[in-house]
C-alpha cells in the first residue's frame, strides 16, 4: 500500500483546529490524544507514538501510541534524536547536555518490528519536552514527505506541552510557597488592599483557636480589640502607604491562653518589577512571646528561690544552737525525773519534746546538705543511702498527707558513678511528684490509702534502676511524651512551675541514663530511672 501524505488544504484544516483547542486544553492526557488523532487521520497506515519526559529528572517518561505496540522498556529510555534535529530544536546547553538526551543518526525505534521511521523533537523555548515518533512496516517509508509536514504539528503540540508544564510549575511553586508559609515557626498574616484577610497559616490559627475558613475574607480589623484597634489601623493604613514597621507588639486573643503578647514586623508588599510602586498587600509576620515572658517570669522566681534559699541557711544555722540546747536539756530532764519517780506521762512528754526537736534537727541538715551545691564530679555512690536520705528530706510532705510511703531496696545493691546531691535532687523531685498526685487523686487521704513506694533494684549486669510509684491518677498517654518538656505541667496554676522534670531529665541524661513514666502496679504513675553501673 502506497503512503500518500495529506493535502497542504487538509494539514492547514487541521492546525487550525488544533491552534483554536489547544491552548484551553486541560492537561497532558488531553493534548495528546488530541494531536494524535489528527496526526492518524492525516497520516493513515503509520505507526504514531509521543513520548513526554521531563530531561532534568529521573522520573520515567510517558508513551502514548497509536497503530502498534511498544517496546516494553521505553518509558525508562532516553531520547534519541539526530544531530541535525537537536540544531532545529535549538534548546539550551544544559538541555542538550542532558543524560537522557541521546545525539544518534539513526533513528531509535520505539515500536516492536519496525526498523525504519524517524523522530521529531518537541521543543519549544530551548526546552525538550518530549519526542513524536513515526514508524513504518516493512517495505514502506515516507519520511521524506511525512517529516516536513508533521513539524508544524509537533511544534504546535510542543508549545502546548511547554504551556501545561509551565502551568503545573507554577502551581507547584505555589502549593509550595503556600507549605512553606503555612509550616513556618512564625505567625504570617496577609491582606489585601480593602483590609482582607487573604493569608493565615497554622501557627496563627492554632494560637487563635480559629479555622481557615472563619478567618479568610475577613476584615482584619474584626479581630482587634477596642484597645487596640486605633494603633493597629494606623500601622497598617501606613503599610498600606508603603512604610514599614518592625517590633509592633499586640495582646493576640487566643482560645486557651487568653490574650497573648507577640510582636509584628509589618510591611507593604508592591507589584512584582514594580519597586516604589502601588502597594498591592501587607504582610504581618509575628512571634508568640509568652514562652519568652514565661521564662523570665520562672527566671525571676528562681532568682527569689535562691535568694530564699540563702536566708533559709541562715535561719537554719541560727536554729541549731537553741535546737542543740533543748535536745541536751529535754535529755538531762528525762534522767533526773525518771530518778525522781516522776509520772511516767509527764516524763513520755518530756520525751516527745526531745524527739521532735531531734527532729527538726536533722530535717535541718538534710535542707542544708540539699540545698548545698552539689558539684559536677562523679564519685562512688551508696544509691540506698541516697534513697533514705531522699525520703528522710519528703517525710514531712507524707505525714501531712496521710500517706504511705515504703522504701524497697535491692540489699545486693551496687554503688555507682554519680554525683550525689543530684541523685538526691532527682528522687526528692519524683516524690514530691508522687505525693502531689496522690493528694490530688484523693483530698481523703488523711484518713489513709494513699501509697508511694520508692523501689532500687539491679534490672541487668550492667543498669541499676530506680522506680517511684504511686497510687494516684497516673499520667495520661497524651500527656506522657510532652511531661518531660520545659513549662509543660499538670498541676493547676501557681502550683507547678514545668521545671521539675526537664531538671530531672538533663540530670539523668547527664549521668547517661534514661527516665520514663508508665501505670504503676499501685494504679497511679511509675517514673522509672535507668542508671549505668561503671
Amino acid at each position: 500500500m502506497k503512503l500518500v501524505p495529506p493535502s497542504e488544504a487538509a494539514q492547514l484544516s487541521a492546525l487550525r483546529e488544533l491552534a483554536a483547542e489547544l491552548p484551553f486544553a486541560s492537561n497532558e492526557q488531553v493534548v495528546v490524544d488530541r494531536v494524535l488523532g489528527v496526526l492518524t487521520e492525516l497520516f493513515p497506515n503509520r505507526a504514531i507514538a509521543i513520548r513526554v519526559f521531563d530531561v532534568r529528572t529521573r522520573e520515567p517518561g510517558r508513551a502514548y501510541v497509536r497503530n502498534a505496540p511498544l517496546r516494553d522498556s521505553i518509558a525508562n529510555e532516553g531520547l534519541v534524536i539526530s544531530q541535525h534535529a537537536l540544531q532545529r530544536a535549538r534548546l539550551k546547553s544544559a538541555v542538550a547536555a542532558s543524560a537522557r538526551v541521546l545525539v544518534r543518526e539513526r533513528w531509535d525505534s520505539p515500536f516492536t518490528g519496525m526498523a525504519t521511521g524517524f523522530a521529531i523533537p518537541l521543543a519549544a523555548g530551548g526546552e525538550l519536552y518530549g519526542v513524536l515518533d513515526v514508524g513504518y512496516t516493512p517495505g514502506e517509508d515516507a519520511h521524506e514527505q511525512d517529516e516536513p509536514a508533521m513539524a508544524s504539528i509537533a511544534s504546535g503540540l510542543a508549545f502546548a506541552l511547554r504551556t501545561i508544564r509551565l502551568q503545573e510549575d507554577a502551581i507547584g511553586l505555589r502549593d509550595y510557597q503556600a507549605r512553606l508559609l503555612d509550616s513556618a515557626n512564625a505567625l504570617i498574616l496577609g491582606i489585601d488592599r480593602t483590609w482582607r484577610i487573604t493569608v493565615c497559616n497554622r501557627a496563627l490559627l492554632e494560637l487563635t483557636g480559629t479555622t481557615r475558613d472563619e478567618v479568610l475574607g475577613r476584615d482584619v480589623r474584626d479581630f482587634i480589640s477596642g484597645d487596640q484597634r486605633q494603633a493597629i489601623t494606623t500601622a497598617f493604613s501606613a503599610a498600606l502607604s508603603g512604610q514599614h514597621h518592625a517590633a509592633f507588639t499586640v495582646m493576640l486573643p487566643t482560645f486557651k491562653k487568653g490574650p497573648v503578647r507577640s510582636v509584628w514586623s509589618i510591611a507593604p508588599v508592591g507589584r512584582a518589577g514594580q519597586p516604589g510602586g502601588p502597594i498591592d498587600a501587607v504582610v504581618a509576620i509575628g512571634q508568640d512571646q509568652s514562652k519568652i515572658d514565661l521564662l523570665q517570669q520562672q527566671i525571676v522566681r528562681a532568682e527569689r528561690l535562691a535568694t530564699l534559699g540563702e536566708l533559709a541557711a541562715g535561719v537554719v544555722h541560727e536554729l541549731n544552737n537553741p535546737l542543740t540546747s533543748i535536745t541536751v536539756y529535754a535529755e538531762y530532764l528525762v534522767r533526773k525525773l525518771e530518778a525522781q519517780g516522776i509520772e511516767v506521762a509527764d516524763i513520755e512528754k518530756l520525751r516527745r519534746i526531745g524527739a521532735s526537736a531531734q527532729r527538726i534537727l536533722r530535717f535541718t541538715r538534710d535542707l542544708v546538705q540539699y540545698a548545698r551545691p552539689s558539684g559536677k564530679e562523679t564519685e562512688n555512690v551508696d544509691v540506698a543511702a541516697v534513697v533514705r536520705q531522699s525520703v528522710s528530706i519528703c517525710e514531712h510532705l507524707v505525714e501531712r498527707g496521710g500517706i504511705s510511703l515504703a522504701i524497697e531496696i535491692d540489699p545486693q545493691l551496687p554503688v555507682v558513678q554519680a554525683v550525689s546531691g543530684q541523685l538526691e535532687q532527682v528522687l526528692i523531685n519524683l516524690i514530691t511528684n508522687a505525693v502531689h498526685a496522690v493528694e490530688a487523686s484523693a483530698p481523703h487521704v488523711s484518713e489513709g490509702g494513699g501509697r508511694v513506694v520508692v523501689r532500687a533494684q539491679v534490672q541487668e549486669p550492667s543498669e541499676l534502676v530506680i522506680e517511684v510509684a504511686d497510687s494516684g491518677p497516673g499520667v495520661p498517654e497524651a500527656e506522657r511524651d510532652h511531661i518531660f518538656e520545659p513549662f509543660f505541667t499538670t498541676k493547676a496554676d501557681g502550683k507547678g512551675t514545668g521545671l521539675g522534670l526537664p531538671i530531672v531529665r538533663n540530670i539523668v541524661d547527664q549521668h547517661h541514663g534514661q527516665i520514663s513514666v508508665t501505670r504503676s502496679d499501685l494504679g497511679g504513675a511509675a517514673f522509672r530511672v535507668v542508671i549505668p553501673i561503671v
